[in-house]
């Protein structure tokens, strides 16, 4: 009994454990429309609305406003872990669009967790909080 206890509480501290194979599905091989980012009230407008897709063989791609980026990725439970970012190196013509991509890039490689609720995708930071929002 004593063993079966330890079992039980040990799987309940494991936090990975609980989200579903079918949010790991969700999340890949869907482009993601950015529609909120940590500094931005709005999204500007005049600017391309930034994306996010995960592949299923480890890579993400995107748009950033301005430019396409990429990089590898990792999931283990609700852990999301995103190398450093590469991108094209055009010149947004909107300060507004470079702001936006410097948010996004910040944003993405900050992420330590993801969720998805009600059709959004949440990038969270190691603090805990919500840094982008997708749909």
């Amino acid at each position: 009994m004593r063993m079966m206890i330890l079992i039980v509480a040990a799987a309940l501290m494991i936090p990975g454990c609980t989200m579903s194979t079918a949010q790991h599905e969700e999340l890949r091989e869907r482009e993601w429309k950015l529609v909120s980012i940590e500094g931005f009230a709005t999204m500007p407008s005049g600017v391309a609305n930034p994306t996010i897709f995960f592949a299923n063989d480890g890579r993400l791609r995107g748009n950033t406003g301005c430019n396409t980026a990429g990089a590898a990725y990792t999931t283990e439970g609700d852990r999301l872990t995103i190398d450093a970012m590469f991108t094209t190196k055009r010149a947004c013509v909107d300060p507004n669009g470079g702001e936006l991509e410097r948010r996004y890039i910040e944003a993405v490689e900050a992420t330590r967790r993801f969720a998805i609720e009600g059709g959004e995708l949440q990038l969270i930071d190691g603090d805990g909080k919500v840094v982008a929002r997708f749909r």
